[in-house]
């Protein structure tokens, strides 16, 4: 009798030492899309720097008019009402970029990441984020003013990126970066002030969306190509340059957990197909157009955040510092009017 209660404690204790090991190999793997165990992102305070000339002006206020902005100015110099969001630090969000609320607001999802305890494969569930004020919040989101004497396109020059900050690690974080503009709407340059700073097209405002790195995955791979990722999203080449990767953005919230694979690779309920406006190179030398703006005054709500639906959203990518930089000129071939915002 006692020796079989050795043998099955012998068993049991091998069966837990099994599971430990397990457990260990699966949160060790790297997943591609999102963070698992809910991971942060650190990144710097928002440092911006706005310089305006050729006959763009920018304001965070809508009456003071500069030609150089910085965080302050949209921290404490924005405008009555603002809803300016700068966290220090921020998670992994997503969106499908198309969806505006009738608050000319971007529908913004973060996410919890578990494990399904039956066959140990990621799951998740997505949360409906709101926009706040000051320096809370999972991505950075914020209202400009531009003002044109004249009719005119601007352009989104080479200078606009996302890299590493200085003095950070390359870990590819940077490449699951994007950013996005809302326009809600224009209005004369004499009109009052309050019609200014309430501009609001709602659920009709367009988004330029800007989708930088597209071919840079060096976080996942190393000079793989065509590689069918455990996502199931194929990683392919053009003259030795690597395509954009699709992705699907967050629409929905749901509280059931979903199978990550399934929901980052296929078609769900729960997302929608990207479409960039605008799509950069990491080392990109092009001028695009960014929007054709009509004289007068034209309000744009910025994000600006990581992508959790990007492949290179893994867990190798966390705790780098990544700088925003965008640069919007009224010339296809200078550098006008520049905006840089360090994270």
């Amino acid at each position: 009798m006692g020796k079989n209660k050795k043998e099955e404690k012998k068993r049991k204790l091998r069966t837990l030492i099994l599971l430990l090991f397990l457990t260990i190999i699966m949160f060790g793997t790297s997943t591609y899309a999102w963070f698992t165990a809910n991971r942060v992102v650190t990144i710097n305070s928002l440092d911006v720097h706005v310089e305006a000339s050729n006959g763009i002006q920018i304001s965070t206020d809508g009456e003071s008019w500069k030609s150089v902005i910085t965080n302050l100015d949209i921290i404490s110099g924005a405008y009555t009402g603002a809803v300016n969001q700068v966290p220090t630090n921020v998670t992994a969000v997503s969106t499908d970029a198309s969806t505006v609320t009738a608050a000319g607001r971007l529908n913004m999802y973060s996410a919890v990441v578990d494990t399904n305890e039956t066959t140990g494969d990621y799951t998740i569930e997505t949360t409906l984020e709101t926009d706040t004020a000051g320096t809370e919040g999972k991505y950075i989101a914020f209202d400009i003013f531009l003002r044109v004497d004249t009719t005119q396109m601007v352009y989104l020059t080479p200078e606009s990126d996302v890299v590493v900050a200085t003095g950070s690690t390359e870990k590819g974080l940077k490449n699951a970066a994007r950013v996005a503009f809302v326009n809600l709407g224009h209005t004369e340059s004499t009109s009052a002030l309050n019609t200014i700073t309430g501009l609001n097209t709602g659920t009709s405002s367009s988004v330029i969306l800007w989708e930088p790195n597209v071919e840079a995955h060096e976080a996942i791979i190393t000079g793989a190509t065509g590689v069918a990722h455990d996502m199931g999203v194929a990683l392919n080449q053009t003259g030795g340059v690597y395509d954009r990767v699709p992705y699907r953005g967050v629409s929905a919230a749901t509280s059931t957990p979903l199978d990550l694979k399934q929901v980052v690779s296929q078609t769900t309920a729960i997302t929608t197909a990207v479409t960039p406006t605008i799509t950069t190179t990491s080392s990109n030398t092009a001028t695009n157009q960014f929007a054709n703006l009509t004289a007068g005054i034209t309000k744009y709500r910025v994000y600006m955040w990581i992508e959790g639906q990007d492949i290179d959203c893994d867990n190798s990518a966390t705790g780098t510092n990544i700088s925003y930089k965008v640069q919007l000129s009224t010339s296809d071939g200078s550098s006008a009017a520049g905006a840089s915002s360090q994270g």
